[in-house]
């Protein structure tokens, strides 16, 4: 199983996260995470976003860091302000794992309460996903896996599932029921190799959105459930291992 959290997160009543850590964690942790701030045409971050944001990163680095020693000892990231609205509902953080030790994180400077808010409501979440990404080797360059939602699928939702672990928060997508999971399942299973990645985790044409993501988180709560595994436990298996565990022969892509 995963360990007790050395920092504090507390939920407030919004659903953001405030942390607190001791003055000798975050020197443990600047050691090891980098953070690169770049401004866009219309904001420079403040002194007091930056430290909210590299506070919050810290953390993040630490707890995936404590759960998974194989993590890199040094991680950069780069911060980019955006002006997205459609950020904001899911916390006004996005981001992804671009390359081994590297992240690219986006936040909303539309999000109610500004940068800063929304590094309060979505940065430890995106945090832990995307550091988690990194630990398993998930990475957009350099990627340790093969192609296919499927093996997309089942990776996004152990990042999915770690965080929310942590933040004792569902995803930003309501869980499936078991009829459109297994539907949504089957489908993936179905899909050949080089199958629209946007469609199949951002965006789909018939109007669901997140199919690759929802599927996925679903896939390994069951895989977790049926195993007896933990988050931390079941993110050292395949895809291939995490689809049969969940009650399917194998990832299935063509």
């Amino acid at each position: 199983m995963f360990r007790t959290l050395t920092l504090a997160l507390v939920l407030g009543a919004t659903g953001s996260t405030t942390v607190a850590l001791a003055s000798q964690q975050v020197s443990n942790a600047q050691s090891a995470v980098t953070v690169a701030f770049e401004a866009s045409e219309t904001h420079d971050f403040t002194a007091s976003e930056r430290a909210a944001i590299t506070q919050v990163l810290d953390a993040a680095y630490q707890t995936t860091k404590a759960d998974f020693p194989h993590l890199t000892d040094a991680v950069t990231v780069e911060i980019h302000p955006i002006e997205r609205p459609g950020v904001d509902a899911l916390g006004g953080v996005t981001g992804r794992a671009q390359r081994p030790g590297v992240l690219i994180l986006e936040i909303s400077a539309t999000y109610p309460g500004g940068l800063e808010a929304a590094a309060h409501a979505g940065l430890m979440r995106t945090g832990l996903h995307e550091m988690h990404h990194l630990a398993r080797g998930w990475t957009i360059e350099d990627n340790q896996f093969g192609y296919g939602i499927a093996i997309a699928a089942a990776n996004e939702g152990l990042a999915e599932i770690y965080a929310e672990h942590y933040e004792g928060r569902e995803t930003a997508y309501a869980p499936l029921d078991a009829e459109t999971f297994n539907a949504w399942a089957e489908e993936i299973r179905a899909l050949p190799y080089h199958a629209d990645y946007g469609q199949w985790m951002f965006a789909h044409p018939d109007g669901r959105e997140a199919i690759g993501y929802r599927t996925g988180a679903e896939l390994v709560r069951q895989a977790m459930a049926h195993s007896g595994l933990g988050i931390v436990e079941i993110s050292a298996r395949s895809p291939d291992e995490i689809w049969r565990m969940a009650g399917f022969e194998d990832a299935g892509a063509n």
